[in-house]
């Protein structure tokens, strides 16, 4: 008689199931990402057409490669000044901006005083508010009190405080040990050499990630520099883009090549420092 073995545990093959459904949600995302980058793409390349091509052809790639499009915007609007007020405006606003969370984020971490948590509450509730509430008011004052109307100075001091900016800061600085900073206080080091010395470079981080973030809010803003600039020599990029409707009512190409200098500088701020960023709002890990 034959003897039968025994066969080993028959292997389990994974589930096909779980094979499409990714493949699934692959596309899915694949095409999100489409419709999300084909507005930019065609902005692209209708900065590069002429008119007549733009209005009358439906190819994407341009028959009639030009940069007139761009040697017109630059030969006849403000733009080498509101570039110039768009980065004096967004990197004052990102620097002091940063360094006042930096500030008042150690201060909410890793001090202790009387009516911290409520203090702390009532600086995060500022972030529900509509800046349409405090549009009026914030305009009087700088205006009357300060006489920062038309004034660069006026959307500048404005974003010298963050409340996100603090928030983030406070989130991440819970995690630097107290031990640390004890250790610095018993070697002798001041407060202000505690912080500069010891905090800020654990803090990069999540500094890069909200230097990021307030350049790209503040190289952006339109309604505020609306109200306040009213010359043509202070106002900023987003200002200038706007009034192509003006000068160019149906000239498309005109605003997708104005669209591309406003938009070019921050693109490429922010993939040199994407990593930076992504890295810095993974660290503080936004417990509460």
């Amino acid at each position: 008689m034959a003897v039968i073995g025994k066969t080993g545990p028959a292997r389990r093959q994974p589930p096909r199931r779980i094979e499409i459904s990714q493949s699934i949600i692959q596309i899915f995302l694949l095409g999100m990402v489409v419709v999300a980058i084909f507005p930019f793409i065609w902005m692209i390349f209708a900065s590069l057409k002429p008119f007549k091509e733009l209005v009358e052809s439906r190819q994407l790639l341009p028959e009639t490669w030009t940069l007139r499009n761009y040697d017109e915007i630059l030969g006849r609007v403000n733009f080498y000044a509101a570039f110039r007020n768009s980065i004096v405006s967004a990197v004052s606003v990102t620097v002091v901006s940063v360094y006042t969370s930096s500030v008042m984020g150690y201060i909410f971490s890793k001090y202790r005083f009387a009516g911290k948590e409520v203090l702390f509450t009532i600086v995060l509730s500022t972030m529900m508010v509509p800046f349409a509430v405090i549009m009026v008011p914030l305009y009087i004052t700088i205006a009357n009190s300060f006489g920062l109307a038309d004034n660069l100075g006026g959307i500048i001091v404005t974003g010298f405080y963050t409340a996100f900016g603090i928030f983030l800061m406070r989130q991440f600085m819970e995690s630097i040990p107290f031990e640390l900073i004890d250790a610095a206080r018993i070697d002798g080091a001041s407060e202000w050499r505690i912080f500069f010395t010891l905090v800020l470079p654990m803090s990069m981080s999540p500094m890069s990630a909200l230097a990021v973030f307030v350049f790209l809010v503040n190289w952006d803003s339109f309604l505020w520099p609306l109200i306040v600039l009213s010359s043509q020599d202070k106002q900023t990029l987003p200002l200038v883009l706007a009034g192509l409707r003006n000068l160019w009512w149906t000239r498309y190409e005109m605003w997708a090549a104005g669209s591309m200098l406003t938009v070019a500088p921050v693109m490429l701020i922010y993939s040199i420092a994407s990593r930076y960023f992504i890295r810095g709002i993974a660290m503080t890990g936004l417990k509460a």
